[in-house]
């Protein structure tokens, strides 16, 4: 009997390290790559979610975003996933080129879209990592194939992070216009060096403040 739990437990921990291996395509700063459809985010709860309308001179649509914990295919383990969906309104002048986040900065990052849609998304031709890695970008080039053009929508895009907090951040999205959108991103915090420091400038001022 422990002999067969024992192979059981061994081959789930080799199924296991199969979907991190397999779903993993880093996105390192500096870098940029063709976006992999994989089945992320897998398992896992959403905490958090807003849906966003947005009006720019040239186009206007909604982006959805999300944030999920416990996501199994995420490769860094308790991880924060974080999900966006982006369309582009029927009646828009002109398409959508561009879809940036920013807040980044120190976390490793995996990037994807869902795979499975029951539509025909827009995907996104590459998605590129600054050199600091604090700002990660959506490109959809054309002429057509990858152009959010007006009516089209992206699929959902996933960035799996090693983030372990979240915070309301904005995006960018971008053409011959461009509009800041509500979203969320991964929350910095600050090292212990830094964190200090803000403590003894906050006790500093009451001080001050008390004189």
């Amino acid at each position: 009997m422990k002999s067969s739990i024992c192979k059981l437990m061994s081959l789930l921990g080799v199924v296991a390290v199969g979907i991190s291996s397999v779903n993993a395509t880093p996105l390192n700063p500096g870098s940029s790559i063709a976006l992999p459809a994989e089945a992320d985010p897998i398992g896992g709860v959403t905490i958090a979610s807003i849906s966003v309308p947005f009006v720019a001179p040239t186009f206007s649509g909604t982006l959805v975003s999300k944030v999920w914990s416990g996501d199994l295919s995420n490769p860094f383990a308790g991880g924060l996933t974080f999900t966006y969906e982006l369309s582009n309104n029927p009646f828009s002048p002109d398409p959508i080129d561009r879809f940036t986040l920013s807040s980044y900065l120190g976390f490793s990052t995996d990037a994807s879209y869902q795979s499975g849609a029951l539509i025909s998304p827009v995907v996104p031709t590459s998605v590129v990592r600054n050199p600091s890695g604090n700002q990660i970008s959506f490109n959809f080039t054309g002429p057509f194939e990858g152009t959010l053009l007006p009516g089209s929508s992206s699929p959902i895009l996933v960035i799996q992070t090693s983030a372990t907090s979240f915070q309301n951040s904005f995006a960018a999205i971008i053409n011959s216009s461009s509009v800041n959108v509500a979203t969320f991103a991964p929350l910095t915090v600050p090292e212990p060096g830094t964190a200090a420091l803000l403590i003894l400038g906050a006790v500093s001022l009451a001080l001050r403040r008390k004189k």
